[in-house]
């Protein structure tokens, strides 16, 4: 489980690393649209077509450090009353019923990127925007954020609730 583990890491912060480049271009590229067009009265033109992409790879990309920081807000009222081990199984429960979600997502995602790369799909705003790669990025992020939360399924079905997420995290009282 360590080498998975040590894959998710690598993988998550990768597509992380990524999204944060996404994320700088949202704060940079707006801030300089916004200068330009009350300096002239006149947008930089695409900013606003590649900023509806960035936000699309920050949400699907970002995702897994998240998700391997154990960082959703999440509310434990109900939770923190049962034994460790009950905990650590409706997690569990919880964690596979996302995971299963994100593979009814993945499967009609993966599908629509195929058909989008294939004809190398594009749309039109001030300029043309291929939007092909942004179609493949968010079926490749919901499958890494499903693999991430069915093998946290499985470690905590298996093996209890890890360490990791006995210290203090963002939750809700």
């Amino acid at each position: 489980m360590q080498t998975i583990n040590s894959l998710l890491k690598i993988v998550s912060d990768a597509l992380g690393a990524v999204a944060m480049l996404f994320l700088a271009f949202l704060v940079f590229g707006t801030t300089l649209d916004v200068l330009v067009r009350a300096i002239t009265g006149s947008p930089i033109t695409g900013v606003f077509e590649f900023t509806e992409l960035a936000l699309v790879m920050v949400v699907f990309l970002g995702a897994g450090w998240a998700q391997r920081d154990d960082a959703h807000i999440r509310v434990t009222v109900l939770t923190e009353k049962l034994s460790p081990a009950a905990r650590a199984r409706v997690v569990a429960l919880a964690w596979a019923v996302g995971a299963l979600a994100l593979l009814m997502l993945a499967i009609p995602a993966t599908h629509e990127a195929i058909y989008s790369v294939s004809i190398r799909e594009f749309r039109w705003g001030y300029v043309k925007i291929p939007i092909w790669w942004t179609k493949a990025s968010l079926a490749a992020g919901l499958w890494f954020a499903f693999i991430q939360m069915a093998i946290q399924s499985l470690q905590l079905f298996l093996f209890g609730e890890p360490a990791e997420t006995q210290q203090a995290s963002p939750d809700l009282h």
